[in-house]
């Protein structure tokens, strides 16, 4: 999502896109060099687990809107170099990931399908402990799906940069800009990273972005409901120009019967995950994350026998 700015600035950039452009370069999506390509990791696909391997520790990540599971990348390789006994499995939402004409068109539900299937066939698969490190709009999506369908197996959930407001207010304004004419807008919220995004933000997607945190804010203000004995972590930076951090203090406050910590970041990054070149002090709090997690994961979770 782009980063905050002056509304009349915001309208003006909005006038200029009346026209369809493609800004997705052929490298793009994923950092040509660091990390390598990250796509997906099914682990449901892989072969059939053996009864050590169901109660093994198993992370599932899953990224954010325009993005691909780069973004949990590092965090998700530190994990698991540090217990190699652990699996992990990264889910690429739906129409991410490869043809900017199919995320022109999908629906937030198609972005959130493949999540939903996979949990699904991890969990007739019988893997008995997982835990679910989402990101930004990853969040949304997984806590809508988890308000209206059970997965036993998850006993744990890590939520960095939760969106359940976003920040740029010009979201609201979408269906109106779609109506004047307006294709899209630039993604230029993270200069260190943009190649691994789309660079283009269709406002169909933006569109259903916004129905997306509306149906969260329901969920939200209604009561949502999730198993009293899931484990909550969430991971917020109060210099957040993407999310507004207020998210974090509304799901906090929302999960009524759950256990719930907030670990609240002075970073100015959406992302304090990953890895930033010449800044030494948001590489410090990103060890602090990781090391956080890594606790977090480590004290209620069975250890290898």
């Amino acid at each position: 999502m782009p980063d905050a700015k002056p509304i009349k600035a915001r309208l003006a950039e909005l006038w200029r896109f009346r026209k369809p452009f493609d800004q997705v370069l052929p490298d793009d999506l994923d950092h040509a060099h660091i990390p390598p390509r990250v796509g997906p990791i099914w682990l449901s696909r892989a072969e059939k687990p053996s009864v050590v391997q169901q109660q093994t520790p198993v992370l599932i990540t899953v990224h954010g809107f325009s993005a691909t599971p780069f973004e949990s990348h590092y965090l998700l390789d530190y994990l698991l170099d540090t217990h190699p006994q652990w699996q992990g499995a990264r889910v690429m939402l739906g129409a991410h990931g490869s043809d900017i004409a199919e995320f022109r068109q999908a629906s937030w539900q198609d972005w959130q399908a493949p999540l939903e299937q996979e949990l699904a066939a991890l969990l007739r698969l019988g893997y008995a402990h997982q835990t679910l490190i989402a990101t930004s709009t990853g969040c949304a999506l997984l806590l809508e799906l988890l308000s209206r369908r059970a997965f036993p197996g998850v006993q744990k959930l890590v939520l960095i940069a939760p969106l359940v407001k976003p920040r740029e207010k010009l979201v609201k304004l979408v269906s109106w800009a779609r109506k004047a004419g307006v294709q899209a807008v630039a993604n230029d919220f993270d200069p260190d990273w943009i190649r691994c995004w789309y660079r283009e933000l269709p406002l169909h997607a933006v569109e259903q972005l916004h129905l997306l945190c509306s149906e969260l804010q329901r969920l939200l203000k209604r009561g949502l409901h999730l198993p009293s004995e899931l484990e909550i972590l969430i991971v917020q930076s109060r210099g957040d120009r993407v999310v507004d951090p207020e998210s974090a203090q509304i799901l906090a406050q929302s999960l009524k019967h759950n256990q719930v910590e907030v670990l609240w970041l002075d970073s100015r990054w959406h992302l304090p995950i990953l890895p930033r070149k010449d800044e030494p002090r948001e590489n410090a709090i990103k060890d602090r994350v990781f090391a956080r997690v890594d606790q977090f994961l480590s004290q209620s979770l069975p250890k290898w026998p």
